[in-house]
């Protein structure tokens, strides 16, 4: 649904490939031993889309993860493994363009196949009847090509570390962990075809072009991130009440260099993100679940020129001063869910999601705004094995602004407007069927979104059928 594609892209500091952080030190709380492998299969297709989302999408997926208590040691992995095939792809320089304002792109729409591995490794230890100790670990790589001029080849890499610490008497349970985190990406853009001319432009910030072209000798670039994190849990249960909440936050840097010898720079960022997760849970049948999610990025320009070294003869770019501070977005995201029932549930759902953009190019200076509150309600009925979730939801957008000025490319600057703006209907619907024996399930997922301002087929669909095992 588009809210909610609006939600992942705008929090993701890191690819969707990245595994999900945990405390390590946290898998001794469950004595527990499984195997679970499950094959998927979804797509997506329809005109309400913003401007990087393609026409429509398929992909297959592969995971794999396991629990397993060796003597003391309780362990975790997962493998995943992802291929996906999208048409009408346009404006998609990087694996997740809205992880940088700096980035190039093309205009011409095409093929883009994205493939994806996944990897994770958990372990803990318990030491004496209070502490037990983690390490968590996971790498990620990925390849996504265009298969039309301009074609664009992405290669990226992410690695992650992060050990653990968590403390429990009686009914209280404290955690900490710690991380670091390094994600490269590097783009190759080429042409096949020699008689058509195409415009690669070099894009920074709510779509303020710099410059234009294609040379094929100078168009590729390498992105670098780092980032350092942090959370801390707690636990609290007194009869047929338990809490849990974890608060977490990351700090991180970002740069963009060219792929070559001579040293030139194309950007970098700054980001802050402040994540909470809040659990209640009131016998078997009240749950509420809480979040928020505040994240703010600054990026900066370098002040280069081309000058002739003296010593190779050869001409390098030379950077003057510090780098100047042209962009800043503010986002931030609130969502409460309400679970009422053991056998039928009652769910009932609330998020209010904002961000802001502003790029300053003096004496220019532009600004985008939006808001959207999302209401949803559905109802979980079991029925035998099966169980069943309908759901209905309605999104309402709010101070939307955004400047168009000649500086920008207007093309899709106004498509990603034209989906951000006006309210949506949803719909979804959730089938999970479980053997009697519980060693093999199926999972489906269907779900509409359907503008009430595009009245010229303004939907998207989307699809989802899993089949797992458990050994």
């Amino acid at each position: 649904m588009k809210k909610l594609a609006i939600i992942v892209l705008l929090m993701m500091l890191s690819l969707a490939t990245g595994a999900q952080e945990r405390n390590a030190a946290r898998l001794v709380l469950t004595d527990t031993s499984y195997v679970d492998v499950s094959l998927g299969v979804s797509g997506e297709t329809g005109r309400l889309r913003d401007v990087y989302m393609p026409a429509s999408a398929l992909q297959g997926t592969l995971d794999a993860s396991s629990r397993q208590k060796l003597g003391k040691v309780s362990l975790y992995g997962h493998f995943g493994y992802g291929y996906e095939y999208a048409t009408g792809s346009t404006w998609r320089g990087w694996i997740n363009p809205l992880e940088t304002p700096f980035m190039l792109a093309d205009s011409i729409p095409g093929n883009l196949s994205l493939e994806r591995y996944a990897m994770e490794a958990g372990a803990g230890l318990p030491l004496g009847d209070h502490w037990s100790l983690g390490l968590d670990l996971s790498y990620d790589v990925a390849l996504m090509a265009k298969h039309k001029d301009l074609r664009n080849k992405n290669t990226f890499m992410d690695f992650r570390v992060s050990p653990g610490v968590h403390w429990r008497t009686g009914g209280v349970g404290l955690g900490l962990n710690l991380g670091y985190e390094r994600t490269t990406e590097r783009v190759e853009y080429t042409q096949i075809s020699s008689s058509v001319e195409h415009i690669l432009f070099d894009v920074y910030g709510l779509w303020v072009v710099h410059g234009s072209g294609y040379a094929s000798a100078e168009n590729r670039r390498f992105k670098e991130n780092n980032r350092y994190f942090g959370g801390f849990q707690f636990d609290w249960s007194a009869g047929r009440t338990a809490l849990h909440n974890d608060l977490r936050a990351s700090w991180q840097q970002s740069a963009q260099t060219e792929v070559g010898y001579n040293n030139q720079q194309f950007g970098t960022t700054r980001s802050w993100t402040w994540e909470d997760e809040l659990s209640l849970s009131f016998g078997p049948a009240h749950v509420v679940e809480a979040s928020f999610t505040y994240s703010t990025m600054q990026g900066f320009r370098p002040l280069q020129r081309q000058e002739l070294d003296p010593a190779s003869r050869i001409r390098v770019w030379v950077t003057y001063g510090d780098p100047v501070f042209c962009y800043w977005r503010r986002s931030h995201l609130e969502k409460v869910r309400y679970t009422f029932g053991t056998s039928w549930q009652m769910l009932v759902g609330l998020s209010n999601l904002g961000f802001e953009h502003t790029y300053t190019e003096y004496p220019q200076h532009f600004v985008q705004r939006y808001h959207t509150f999302t209401t949803t309600l559905g109802v979980s009925i079991p029925l035998g094995p099966v169980r069943l979730t309908p759901m209905l939801g309605y999104a309402m957008d709010y101070d939307t602004y955004s400047d168009v000025t000649k500086w920008q490319l207007k093309e899709p600057l106004l498509r990603q407007w034209d989906y951000w703006e006006g309210n949506n209907y949803l719909g979804a619907l959730d089938l999970k069927w479980s053997s009697a024996s519980g060693r093999c399930y199926v999972q489906a997922h269907y779900s509409i979104e359907s503008s009430t301002r595009l009245d010229d087929d303004g939907t998207r669909h989307a699809a989802s059928l899993t089949l797992g095992f458990i050994f």
